[in-house]
C-alpha cells in the first residue's frame, strides 16, 4: 500500500511538472511555429524530472516528433526510452487525439521511468496543433497502472500548478463549475476532473478554472480571461473573492446575472462554502456590472441553471 501511495505521488508530481517549462532544464532554441518555440521532452538521466531539448525539425507532425524522441541528442542529461527500452508499434489519430501503441517493453519500464516517459510523450505531442490528448495502449490493450486504473486520455489541461510556490502535496478532485448556455442567460453545470497542488485552496482553484473557461463548445465561458484574482478567503461559511476590474468586461455577450452566478454557484459547490461575497479591486460599495450590488453575500441560485443540477 505504501509503495502504491508513493507511486501515485510520483504520477501526480510529474503531471504537475508538465505544465511548467521552468521545471525542465533546456538545451538550445526550439523551432518556432507562429512565434512559439517547440521542444522535445525527455526523462532526465537521474529519472527525477524532465529535460527539454530544442526541436529543430522542419515538420510539426507526430512522425517527426516521435522520430526525434527516439534519437540521442547533444545533451547528456536525457534518457532516451523510445526505441531503446520500448518500441512503438504504431499510432492512430482521431479528432484532437493520438493513440500510441507500444510493445510489451513498455510494461517492463520502472515506475518512475514509466511516469516520466508518459509525461514526456504528452508534453511533446500536445504541442502539435491538431493534438489535444494522448492515449497509450500496449499491444492494443489499454494501459493499466499498478492499481489497475486505466488512465484517461491525457492533456495539459488535466493538470494545474501554483507557479512560484514550493510543491509539497497534490490532490485529484472533481470540480462542479457553472458556465453559460448558448443563450448567454442561463447556466449549465459542468464537471471537470483535475490534479492540483494543495498549496492553493479549492476555492481559488474554482476561480482559476472559471477564468480559464470550459473545454469544448457545449457551454460558453463567462469570465473575461483578463481577469486577475486578488484574493480568495473563506470565513464562517462565506467565501470572499476579490477580482480585478476586468471582471466587468464582457467579451462573450453573457448576461450580468449569468456571469455573477457562475462564480457564486461554482464556489457554493465547494464543501464549507454557503454564501459568496464579491469585491472588485477591494470595493464592495458598487454594483457588479449594472445592477447586482456587491454590498451583500449571495447563496447558490439554481433558478438560473438549466438541465441536471
Amino acid at each position: 500500500m505504501k509503495k502504491e501511495t508513493a507511486y501515485r505521488r510520483i504520477i501526480i508530481f510529474v503531471c504537475l511538472l508538465m505544465l511548467l517549462a521552468g521545471c525542465a532544464s533546456s538545451s538550445g532554441q526550439g523551432v518556432k511555429d507562429g512565434g512559439k518555440e517547440k521542444w522535445l521532452y525527455f526523462p532526465n538521466s537521474t529519472l527525477n524530472g524532465l529535460t527539454k531539448v530544442a526541436y529543430d525539425g522542419e515538420k510539426l507532425d507526430a512522425n517527426s516528433f516521435l522520430e526525434a524522441l527516439s534519437q540521442n541528442h547533444e545533451n547528456e542529461d536525457i534518457s532516451v526510452i523510445l526505441g531503446n527500452k520500448t518500441k512503438l508499434n504504431g499510432y492512430t489519430t482521431s479528432v484532437n487525439q493520438i493513440i500510441l501503441d507500444f510493445d510489451n517493453g513498455y510494461g517492463k519500464l520502472g515506475k518512475a521511468e514509466e511516469v516520466l516517459f508518459r509525461a514526456s510523450l504528452v508534453h511533446t505531442l500536445t504541442q502539435i496543433p491538431a493534438v489535444h490528448y494522448v492515449s497509450i495502449t500496449i499491444d492494443s490493450s489499454p494501459l493499466k497502472l499498478v492499481d489497475g486504473e486505466e488512465p484517461k486520455a491525457m492533456s495539459d489541461r488535466s493538470f494545474i500548478e501554483n507557479a512560484g510556490k514550493e510543491i509539497n502535496a497534490y490532490a485529484q478532485t472533481t470540480l462542479h463549475l457553472y458556465f453559460a448556455d448558448s443563450s448567454g442567460k442561463k447556466l449549465v453545470r459542468y464537471e471537470e476532473s483535475t490534479v492540483y497542488s494543495t498549496n492553493i485552496s479549492k476555492e481559488r482553484l474554482v476561480i482559476d478554472k472559471l477564468i480559464e473557461g470550459p473545454e469544448g463548445s457545449d457551454v460558453l465561458p463567462t469570465i473575461s480571461p483578463d481577469t486577475k484574482v486578488n484574493s480568495v478567503d473563506v470565513r464562517d461559511g462565506i467565501c470572499y473573492v476579490d477580482l480585478s476590474s476586468s471582471i466587468v468586461d464582457q467579451p462573450y455577450n453573457i448576461s450580468e446575472e449569468a456571469v455573477f452566478y457562475s462564480i457564486v454557484d461554482s464556489l457554493c459547490e465547494v464543501r464549507g462554502v454557503e454564501r459568496v461575497q464579491l469585491s472588485i479591486d477591494g470595493e464592495t460599495k458598487r454594483t457588479f456590472q449594472k445592477s447586482i450590488s456587491l454590498d451583500n453575500t449571495y447563496e447558490k441560485n439554481l433558478d438560473i441553471v438549466v438541465g441536471d443540477n
